[in-house]
Parts: structure tokens; sequence; C-alpha cells
């Protein structure tokens, strides 16, 4: 007798971060249970964790950083497994911070860092949560036009998100580059001072993707598809003001980012905590999810720019078509058929002001 094709539960490995607000939405709510879907989400330490138990098969898919999605694939940096995304699961989220004592010295932006960098002779450093991180490209297109040279006068490593606060109050960093809510803790915490929202340095970047093996999305493709339908709708969900309400308690749980709700909800609501812009968090708004070659190109471009695409690699070896996959997106997009159930999506809440 067979088994059925949705009988055991996808691990999904995520990290600590407010943008795994949809997969946890997903969870909590039921969307995943009222679409007859197992989903069990493992928590995972950090972006090596997500990219090692996916390449070795321990996780069926991940929260993971867009980067990875490439990166895998050609084996840069990990064990090569063809890997790709139907859905991206949310752009911008990131900013820039420096410490305290940095911005007391008045250095509020690039330029003054660089000024303050040649009156000292201090070699800075600044950390990313992973090299292959929207957070690295973003830093180093924050830097490099106030005359910095990332690896030679600017140093740039590598700390887990949830280890920036502390490394910066140790003095270990001068300032980091990550995704919510570890900026806001530093600020709220009095060790750092947000200086850049990366939503103004490259608006709507892709961000965060559902990364998948290639083997699952084969061997278990309408389960695939069903599970990118239930984020869609808690992308949405999240997108909307009773949306970001339900999901900050949801993350602020011990199984999630086991911090106060207070400080996760400093970037949900733009304009009234530590962040400016009401965009600093897009879950769905502006066609978001979709896994466009024009979001792929800007992912390769970035990855090439900081030197992590070997020269030797030429443009028909970088698979943009078979990685970021706007035919699956469209595919999990499509009404179900009448024959199938439909999932419960509840009443709509109130959209955001956009």
């Amino acid at each position: 007798m067979g088994v059925k094709e949705n009988s055991s539960p996808i691990k999904i490995g995520f990290v600590p971060l407010v943008d795994a607000a949809p997969l946890v939405y997903a969870s909590e709510e039921g969307l995943f249970e009222d679409a007859g879907l197992a989903v069990d989400l493992v928590r995972e330490p950090g972006w090596g964790s997500i990219r090692d138990k996916v390449a070795y098969g321990e996780l069926e898919g991940a929260h993971a950083l867009v980067g990875l999605v490439f990166s895998i694939t050609l084996g840069l940096g990990s064990l090569q497994r063809n890997c790709l995304t139907g859905f991206l699961i949310n752009s911008n989220g990131d900013a820039i911070s420096l410490s305290r004592g940095l911005h007391e010295q008045g250095v509020t932006d690039a330029a003054a860092l660089r000024k303050f960098s040649l009156a000292t002779r201090r070699r800075l450093r600044f950390a990313v949560p992973h090299l292959f991180s929207s957070h690295h490209f973003l830093l180093r297109q924050w830097l490099q036009p106030a005359g910095f040279h990332p690896g030679e006068d600017i140093e740039i490593v590598v700390i887990p998100p949830s280890l920036m606060s502390h490394s910066m109050s140790t003095g270990y960093i001068d300032g980091f580059c990550v995704g919510e809510p570890y900026n806001s803790e530093a600020q709220l915490g009095g060790t750092g001072v947000i200086v850049k929202e990366t939503v103004d340095l490259s608006p709507l970047h892709p961000e965060k993707a559902l990364l998948v093996t290639e083997s699952f999305a084969e061997s278990r493709h309408d389960l695939h598809l069903q599970l990118i339908s239930c984020l869609m709708e808690a992308a949405r969900r999240c997108d909307t003001e009773k949306g970001r309400e339900i999901v900050a308690a949801h993350l602020a749980k011990r199984e999630y980012l086991d911090i106060p709700e207070k400080s996760i909800r400093q970037s949900l609501f733009g304009g009234t905590g530590s962040v400016n812009s009401d965009e600093f968090h897009v879950f769905h708004r502006f066609d978001v999810n979709r896994p466009t070659a024009e979001r792929a190109n800007w992912v390769v471009s970035h990855m090439k720019s900081a030197g992590l695409i070997p020269e030797s690699f030429g443009a028909s070896e970088l698979p943009f078509s078979s990685v970021f996959r706007d035919d699956i997106f469209q595919a999990a997009g499509k009404p179900a058929k009448k024959n199938e159930p439909k999932r419960k999506v509840g009443k709509r809440p109130v959209e955001l002001a956009s």
C-alpha cells in the first residue's frame, strides 16, 4: 500500500528573525493544518546550520538567505546540491547599526565613518550574518561610495545574528548589518544606533526565500505547491495591521525568537519604534514574493561584485531560471480545482496604509 505524499512531516528550518513571520503565522494560525500539511518548523542558530542541513538532506526546506539558493546550487562554500525557490518570503527588513561610542563621536553615516577611520588610523570591523547574505551586499554598497575597500581598510566578519549586539557591546565590532530584531535590540539596549535602513539603499531588494532541494520539489511536487500557497496567504496577512499584531505575539514565544514582544513590534510598525520606514518589512505588497529573473540577477550581480563567484564560472553556468522558479510560484497561486477542498482563510484583516 502506497504512502500518501503528505503523510510525513516537512521539516523546515528557520533562523530566529522577524522575517520568518509568514512561516510562523502559517504554522500558528493553522494555515498548514487546514491545507492538510504536517510542517515541523526547526529553529537553527544561524545560516551555516541552515546551509549544511539543507545540503545534507536533514531539512526539506528552509527560511533562507536568497544568496544561499545560488551558493548551495553552485557548491560555493558548501556541499553542492541543486536547490531552488518558488517563493520569496519578504523584501527589505535589514539595517546598519553603529556602536554607541562611534555615534557619540559624530559618526552618523558612511562619509563620517571614513573621516573617523582616516583620522584615527583605525581598521574598523563590521559584522554580517553570512557572506552570501543581502546584509553583506548592502553593507558593501553603503561603504564603497565613501571610499572604503572591504577586506583592505575595513574588515567584514561573520557573526550569527543573535550575537551581534553582544559583540558590539564588548568592542569586538564597530557596527553591523543584520535583520530584525537585532538592530532594535542594540538600540533599545543602548549599545548601538541604527544609521541606515536597507530600504533606503536598495528598495524592495529580495531578502529571504523558501529554499528547497530540487529533489524535494520534484518528488513532492503537489505538496510543495500547497506549501507555497499557504505561505502566500500568510504573507498577505502579515502585511496587514491585524496580521502583524498576531504574528508579533507568536514570534515572541520561546520556540521562535524568545524575546519581548515590544522588541519585535519595533520594526513591524514603522515610524512607531526604532525604524522609520513604513516599508521596512514587506511580506506581500508590491509583488515581492515572485522569484523573478530580475531579482535573481540582483543576487548574482552582488555575489559577483563581492568576489564570491569565481571568474572561471561562465554566464551559462549561472542557473538563473532553474534556481528562481517563477513558474512554480505561478502554479502555486492558481485557484484550487473544484474537487479539491478549499482552505479556511478567515476574515481578511484591515490593510496597512501603503
